[in-house]
């Protein structure tokens, strides 16, 4: 019967059936993990619903703003501007251009040695 599916079909069935095969297995081969503490152990104190709330909602949310915070207030300080569409920096040209006397000139012509590395293949 499976094989008068076509073959995107068929796939699709093996899929599925080993999904739920390994589902079921992992199932049952979990189910020794199911035990009772030892008695030694303390009991368990019951958590404070705001004690929860402030670590898993608190601290992300913090966290949020110091990253925000972080990346916004640099460019509000030199002045920039952070709205959508504002219009780019100009003069932003980082490491460039340089006149020193260090470095070096362009070539000129296509013979010219000058410019740094002359590599040939």
């Amino acid at each position: 019967m499976i094989s008068k599916l076509p073959p995107a079909a068929r796939r699709s069935v093996v899929v599925l059936v080993t999904g739920l095969t390994l589902t079921g297995l992992s199932l049952v081969l979990a189910t020794p993990a199911v035990a009772e503490p030892s008695e030694g152990w303390p009991d368990n104190n019951p958590v404070d619903m705001l004690q929860a709330l402030l670590v898993l909602a608190g601290i992300p949310l913090l966290l949020f703003v110091v990253i925000t915070v972080a990346v916004y207030v640099p460019a509000l300080v030199r002045g920039e501007r952070i709205a959508p569409g504002a219009p780019a920096v100009d003069n932003q040209w980082l490491g460039g251009p340089r006149k020193s006397a260090g470095e070096l000139a362009a070539p000129d012509t296509e013979s010219s040695e000058a410019g740094g590395a002359s590599g040939r293949w």
